[in-house]
């Protein structure tokens, strides 16, 4: 999956998730999972490109050329920035490289778990020991879009997964290109992580969906002319939502989750 404008991740579905509602992987001793080995180092690209990489047959996750704020955002899953909010200057404009892998009696386990969102708390513990992180949720009222299901009911077609390792569904795969979404056997969050991620704005899902679905979205971005490649007669997203999946974007106002950050500094070295 690649997603572009100044970010490049490399997910089959997004890191993201709030500490709260992620179950914890178990390594092989019955302990919550953690990296084994990890690097962290300023960047020294000049390029304003960030990477983030979490492949499901990987031993680990690989950061390149990324602030510490949106690191933040893909541990727990808050895309906007007025979800996190007491970063000092130098978090959102320092950049940083950070690779980090498990352990070889966990590498088994770790290539078993197909859902990335599983391995939020384990970028989080990264942000703990090596960012000094510490933080605590407030929640606020705040205008939101409400995913629901439209008249005439969902389109998507519900599929039922296979049941992984540690009690996990197989969280499935998607695609994620410029103007188009294709998921693999996916519940909906990765769905709404990425509407989150392209309109800039908290989505809370109120379709009371809670299968895993195949499907195709395909729209044309705001502002963008379509290249060769594309639809030129491509719906917007709010009507590719409705026509294609079914579901529909209302304005709501909803109780959200900030994140407030204590404390933070810059990382220890390896």
């Amino acid at each position: 999956m690649r997603f572009a404008c100044h970010l490049l991740l490399t997910l089959a579905i997004p890191l993201a998730a709030h500490t709260q509602d992620t179950p914890r992987l178990k390594s092989a001793d019955g302990r919550p999972m953690e990296f084994d080995v990890v690097s962290v180092k300023p960047s020294r690209s000049a390029s304003t490109d960030m990477g983030i990489a979490s492949p499901p047959m990987s031993d680990g996750i690989t950061i390149q050329n990324m602030p510490p704020e949106h690191i933040l955002q893909a541990a727990f899953g808050l895309y906007q920035s007025d979800r996190i909010v007491g970063l000092p200057a130098w978090a959102t404009q320092e950049r940083y490289d950070v690779s980090a892998r498990v352990s070889d009696a966990d590498v088994a386990l770790y290539h078993q778990v197909i859902d990335p969102i599983q391995r939020a708390p384990m970028l989080q513990k990264i942000l703990v020991d090596r960012f000094n992180l510490k933080s605590h949720f407030e929640t606020k009222e705040l205008t939101v879009y409400a995913l629901v299901v439209a008249k005439g009911g969902s389109k998507m077609t519900e599929i039922q997964p296979a049941s992984g390792p540690n009690g996990i569904k197989d969280g499935g795969s998607r695609h994620l290109g410029r103007g188009s979404i294709q998921s693999m056997g996916q519940p909906l969050k990765p769905l709404v992580n990425a509407l989150t991620q392209q309109l800039g704005q908290p989505i809370v899902d109120r379709t009371g969906l809670t299968g895993y679905y195949n499907f195709t979205l395909t729209w044309t971005p705001e502002g963008l002319a379509p290249t060769a490649n594309e639809n030129s007669n491509a719906p917007s997203i709010f009507t590719a939502l409705q026509e294609q999946l079914g579901l529909k974007l209302e304005r709501v106002k909803a109780p959200m989750q900030i994140l407030v950050i204590d404390h933070i500094e810059r990382p220890s070295e390896n």
